[in-house]
């Protein structure tokens, strides 16, 4: 008594037996992708360059506002002065 549709089963992948348990979440979980590192080197050189970036904008932005300083400050003393 070994025929039937009870019987027709699907023959699933050995690996992992923690994944393999005969269910259909372990026979996809089975079939999945491995976990792969990620490549830290291309994170660190996209930091290195987005810190430097902001450097240079607020080094740009302290000289910008100290010219300005220095302009407004003559142009009110010419003002005052007459």
């Amino acid at each position: 008594m070994t025929e039937g549709p009870g019987f027709a089963t699907v023959a699933l992948p050995t690996g992992n037996p923690v994944e393999n348990t005969g269910s259909l979440t372990g026979h996809i979980l089975a079939q999945g992708w491995a976990d792969t590192p990620t490549e830290r080197s291309r994170n660190v050189r996209v930091i290195i360059v987005l810190v430097a970036s902001l450097g240079l904008l607020v080094a740009i932005s302290v000289v910008v506002a100290l010219i300005a300083n220095d302009a407004l400050g003559g142009l009110m003393e010419n003002l005052l002065n007459g």
